[in-house]
């Protein structure tokens, strides 16, 4: 919301193979956004000079600076897949270079994204932190929203937790943490604040799209069976016309529901792969516009039981995630054993 989020539209895009546009004239728009500071326009991104120049948006003066630098950092992301495509060899690597900036907020010692001044320090001392106390450097929540709002690098981010095992406890800690907030710069209860509360998934706050990747962070680092339980709760329990945890905000919430019922999840748009889960249903198909299908099935004896294999074709996956490319005239089969 705070960055340019048709960086992360045409990369998805170009990632995925799709064509029906110029790709080339896009880059070119998406290239000028991300590198030509134009003042008082109200577009694109509003902060890249200071971003150009430290590497981060700083919170000087209440700037948001850890929501709009996560922002920049995946579109520049995306904007490499772009160049990649195009054969802009030299491009693409600063975008990724430039990508890895995320690094600049990631506070190793409380191991959350943390606001910091134009001039290197902390917005807040290490020992006053509140990892519950909600706006200042991020945007519609706090730092346990932001904590793994990092979709196209969870390896890094894995590294930086201490490895897969640290990286899972903290994830399952966002959902065993009491759904406490403090109001912070906002002042005053949002409907975002209550809404996170009312769900009563910890500091997952579902109704907001900093976390819609949350839950396929399980599957890539190995424990896709957490995926599994936590989907398949928020499925059943966050979508009825009784109880939903949110507004639709361009249709973000029915996309999560559809995907993560299919058993494939976009984690990173601007990635050519489907990441794994579960489906929802025994039998789904999905028709393409090109006449092509994917027919999914979920072969589950224990209506319990987790659903461990996934073929495509009648061939092992490797369990984690598939390509784009592979799911036209496709049978994609999960099995609890």
């Amino acid at each position: 919301m705070t960055g340019s989020p048709s960086d992360i539209i045409f990369g998805d895009a170009a990632a995925k193979g799709l064509t029906g546009f110029d790709l080339a004239s896009a880059y070119e728009g998406l290239k000028k956004q991300a590198t030509e500071v134009v003042r008082g326009s109200g577009f694109g991104r509003t902060s890249l000079e200071p971003y150009l120049k430290l590497g981060y948006v700083p919170c000087d003066d209440g700037k948001d600076g850890v929501a709009e630098t996560l922002d920049y950092v995946y579109g520049d992301f995306c904007i490499a897949q772009i160049a990649r495509v195009l054969g802009k060899e030299e491009d693409s690597n600063l975008f990724l270079r430039r990508s890895q900036n995320w690094k600049n907020l990631f506070d190793p010692r409380t191991k959350f994204f943390r606001g910091k001044l134009a001039t290197g320090t902390w917005v807040e001392p290490f020992q006053s932190f509140d990892p519950f106390t909600w706006g200042g450097p991020y945007v519609e929540g706090g730092p346990w929203q932001y904590r793994f709002n990092l979709p196209y690098d969870p390896e890094g981010l894995m590294q930086v937790f201490g490895g897969q095992e640290s990286f899972v406890r903290e994830l399952e800690s966002m959902f065993t943490s009491p759904p406490e907030f403090h109001v912070g710069s906002y002042g005053a209860e949002i409907h975002e604040m209550s809404e996170m509360a009312a769900a009563n998934f910890g500091q997952y706050a579902h109704s907001n799209q900093p976390v819609h990747n949350v839950l396929y962070l399980f599957t890539l680092a190995g424990r896709r069976d957490r995926t599994q339980h936590y989907a398949h709760r928020i499925l059943k329990e966050l979508y009825s016309p009784d109880n939903f945890p949110g507004d639709e905000d361009t249709g973000s919430m029915s996309a999560w529901y559809i995907l993560s019922a299919l058993g494939i999840f976009a984690a990173c748009p601007g990635d050519s792969k489907w990441t794994l889960g579960a489906p929802f249903f025994s039998s789904i198909t999905v028709a393409h516009a090109d006449g092509s299908t994917l027919q999914i099935d979920a072969h589950n004896s224990d209506g319990t039981a987790f659903l461990g294999q996934v073929t495509l074709n009648g061939k092992p996956t490797n369990g984690t995630s598939v390509e784009h490319v592979e799911l036209k005239n496709a049978h994609l089969v999960f099995k609890s054993s």
